[in-house]
């Protein structure tokens, strides 16, 4: 049966899209002691390690830099001045400094902070200018007058300290601009990692606080990209096996640091859930969040967690076409998805909220520092945030404020 014009299609064979996932991901138990010899697989021979100075002290640092010279690469330096939520000064720093110490690659250690100043810094390193200039999707030099393949950026290799942004695995790199409390975001098929490497090892140290944040990160990317308007068959089968995995792992892990298997699975989990990105691992969960984190220094999967139960309950109210994607979620989160779109969005984001006080995470937008005149300011920032545009559901300033409103 043919749609109607201008209705979307949310479900059988959709006549265009696009997959790509071509970050080599590998995984295993102490894996990072072998981080130089499949660096080397990239064509990096003299990598700067990027990492934050809370793992730098944990030892962490010590162990992968001696696996990278075990594969015979010399370490260029080690950069671990990146803050937790980094920012446009400190990518333009990190870039500066890989050339000064002739770095010919990038080795980032950490969560989604300091990988995506890796990235961000691999762009400035190789083309110059600043982060602004290359601000936008699809923005880097191309060949055949900017109609090929982008010019390749140095190789980049990714060891996740978190099971959360999945930024390992992922073609986009956000950071903020303090100056103006935005985030900026760049996303380019040169940009996405050419190895990462996925080994529990690296996740032992992660308060249990951050394990349960930076998982409710990566639920919201399989759910989100799950229900895009981009959704594709590819995209479908590593959305819902992230959801199972993240269903299986995410509590065990944030309760007992020490199964190593939970981790792993998370880990698993988060690189999975990215991967839709390149069509859409986004939605208004994201757009909501990214100017929670500009104005008022919420982390990151915390505002996730927070705002995707309302989100979903708002777009699983926009048609029976969507609240089938979400019925499909509920059944693999053993969730009762019987009823109409708002029954089941009820339901479901009554279970997404039930799993984040378990998780011992805020539920409130104003228990992590959001005041209610700041509102105006977080519309204007989520209705032009770019995930807003793979939203299944179209919102209006109203809808956002309204959003908001329930959040705090």
């Amino acid at each position: 049966m043919e749609m109607e014009m201008g209705a979307r299609q949310m479900a059988g064979f959709k006549p265009f899209y696009q997959f790509t996932a071509p970050t080599r991901v590998i995984a295993g138990e102490g894996l990072i002691d072998s981080a130089g010899f499949e660096f080397t697989k990239e064509n990096a021979s003299r990598p700067m390690i990027v990492t934050d100075g809370v793992i730098r002290e944990t030892g962490l640092i010590d162990r992968v830099s001696a696996g990278v010279e075990d594969g015979g690469l010399e370490i260029a330096g080690v950069f671990d001045d990146v803050p937790q939520d980094s920012d446009t000064e400190v990518v333009e720093r990190l870039a500066a400094a890989a050339k000064e110490a002739g770095a010919d690659s990038f080795l980032a250690v950490g969560g989604g902070s300091v990988m995506d100043t890796a990235k961000a810094a691999n762009v400035v390193f190789t083309h110059g200018g600043t982060v602004r200039d290359w601000e936008g999707f699809m923005t880097l030099p191309r060949d055949r007058d900017g109609m090929g393949r982008p010019e390749p950026l140095a190789p980049l290799a990714a060891i996740p300290t978190t099971a959360g942004t999945g930024s390992e695995a992922s073609f986009a790199a956000v950071v903020k601009e303090r100056a103006e409390n935005i985030k900026l975001e760049i996303g380019d098929m040169a940009l996405f990692p050419e190895l990462a490497i996925l080994d529990p090892v690296a996740t032992e140290t992660l308060p249990p606080a951050i394990a349960a944040a930076t998982g409710m990160d990566a639920l919201t990317h399989a759910i989100e990209g799950y229900v895009s308007s981009e959704w594709n068959q590819h995209t479908d089968a590593f959305a819902l096996h992230a959801i199972r995995l993240i269903r299986d792992n995410l509590e065990r892990a944030v309760t007992d640091t020490s199964d190593t298997e939970a981790r792993g699975n998370m880990l698993a989990a988060a690189s999975m859930a990215i991967a839709p990105s390149g069509s859409g691992a986004i939605g208004i969960t994201h757009s909501m969040s990214h100017p929670c984190g500009g104005h008022f220094e919420v982390p990151h999967g915390v505002a996730n967690a927070i705002n995707l139960p309302w989100v979903i309950e708002f777009n699983a109210g926009g048609g029976e076409d969507i609240a089938d994607r979400y019925r499909a979620i509920s059944e693999v989160l053993d969730v009762d998805a019987a009823g109409d779109g708002a029954a089941v969005g009820s339901a479901l984001a009554e279970h997404v909220r039930g799993l984040t006080s378990r998780l011992g995470l805020p539920g409130r937008l104003s228990e992590v520092g959001v005041p209610e005149e700041g509102i105006p300011d977080l519309v204007e920032g989520a209705l032009g945030d770019g995930c807003t545009l793979v939203n299944p559901r179209e919102p209006t300033e109203e809808d956002f404020t309204e959003l908001y409103r329930r959040a705090l």
